[in-house]
Formats: structure tokens, C-alpha cells, sequence
């Protein structure tokens, strides 16, 4: 097979298996209790939020790749939650920046902990080099669909 024909063979088969990924993952969620207490989305806002420290919506939003007014939907039912609290920006006292608390720190280590438990199954009888290989893939593709998002400029909702 010719280099060409290899490649358009490997592009058939990433598209048919990540489609089949994303019904996956869909499925899962819906069959899981994982997210009871704090949504897919939710999660990564408060993953996010932990690893910038507190930040203002704009800030997170453009973290996240997303409008802030999506942010504002999901940051809406985290403070309603206890997940994440508002406090006065010290450098401008006219906006605020978002925060975790304590019980929304306790909340998404709870979901990351299981959520590590169930991959480390998935996973578990793949030796080092082939979990280094997938997350050193995801890692490139996550970073390819950031870098598509914003040269076509439209942030996803």
C-alpha cells in the first residue's frame, strides 16, 4: 500500500473511531452516577478554575475555549451549588473573579478520583508505553481542535 492510501486509511479510521468514542462517552455519562453532584461541563470549569487560581469569567471562558456567556450559564449552577464563590477583584473593584471553595475543591477531587479510578481500568492492562502513547495523543489532538477553534475564530457553545 502506498503512503497516500496508508494515510487516508488512518483518516477513516480516526474519524469512524471517534465518533464511536464521543457515543461512548456519551453513554457512559448517562449510565454513570459520576456527575451527580457536579456536570461534565461543571467539572472541567472547576479543574480549570483550580489549576488558574481565581479568575474573572472572561479569563476562564477564553481558558475553557468557549463564549463567556456559556461560562456564565455553567459558573451560574456551580455558585448555586456552593461549587465556586465571587469575590471583588482587587485590581478592579467594579468586576470579580471566581473562585472554588472549600466544598467545590472537595467535589471535584471526589469526580477526578473516580474519574482516574475508571480509566486506570480501562486501561489497566496496557503496559506503560501504550498509556504514555494515548496520552501523549490526546494530549496533540486536544491541542489540534484548540488550534482549529481559534483560527475559524467561532468559539464552540
Amino acid at each position: 500500500m502506498d503512503n497516500e492510501a496508508g494515510r487516508a486509511d488512518a483518516i477513516a479510521t480516526i474519524e469512524l473511531e471517534l465518533i464511536k468514542l464521543v457515543r461512548h462517552l456519551e453513554t457512559f455519562a448517562r449510565r454513570s452516577s459520576l456527575y451527580a453532584r457536579v456536570d461534565r461541563a461543571g467539572y472541567l470549569a472547576m479543574r480549570m478554575l483550580d489549576g488558574l487560581g481565581p479568575v474573572g469569567t472572561n479569563a476562564l471562558a477564553q481558558a475553557l475555549g468557549l463564549d463567556a456567556s456559556t461560562v456564565t450559564r455553567q459558573l451560574a449552577a456551580l455558585e448555586r451549588d456552593g461549587f465556586i464563590a465571587r469575590r471583588p477583584d482587587p485590581a478592579d473593584g467594579r468586576s470579580s473573579t471566581i473562585g472554588l471553595t472549600p466544598e467545590g475543591r472537595r467535589a471535584m477531587c471526589e469526580v477526578e478520583e473516580e474519574r482516574r479510578r475508571r480509566i486506570q481500568a480501562l486501561v489497566r492492562d496496557w503496559d506503560a508505553t501504550e498509556q504514555a502513547g494515548l496520552a501523549a495523543a490526546l494530549t496533540r489532538l486536544n491541542s489540534s481542535l484548540v488550534q482549529s477553534v481559534a483560527r475559524s475564530g467561532k468559539h464552540p457553545r
